[in-house]
């Protein structure tokens, strides 16, 4: 996972401004608060079921800052995702790839 965080830190790297508002999708319990607090805080946190949405501003690499929506995935609050998606400049997805089963559930999600 991290390889793939540098990845996308190396990519957005290359963007003018300096501050981007991202927002984090994904089915409740798959891992979007863990991925934002090991980002901000470099350690793993034990989480609770995010009810609503955490807000974070996290800080990369040096001249580089995100502001993070990290909007629960429940499947009452996907509903709402919609509503997160004016004025963001880049979406984030996060898929539990051992838990197979729900994939079909997550393509209904993001088809709200």
């Amino acid at each position: 996972m991290g390889l793939y965080l540098s990845k996308i830190v190396e990519a957005i790297g290359n963007l003018s401004t300096s501050q981007a508002r991202m927002l984090m999708l994904g089915l409740d319990a798959a891992g979007k608060t863990t991925i934002l607090y090991k980002i901000k805080l470099n350690e793993t946190v034990t989480t609770i079921p995010t009810i609503g949405f955490n807000v974070e501003t996290v800080k990369p690499k040096k001249g580089l800052e995100f502001i993070v929506w990290d909007v629960g995935g429940q499947e009452k609050i996907r509903a709402l995702w919609r509503h997160y998606y004016t004025g963001i400049d880049g979406l984030i997805f996060v898929v539990d790839s051992s838990d197979k089963l729900r994939l079909g559930e997550f393509i209904f999600a993001i088809q709200l």
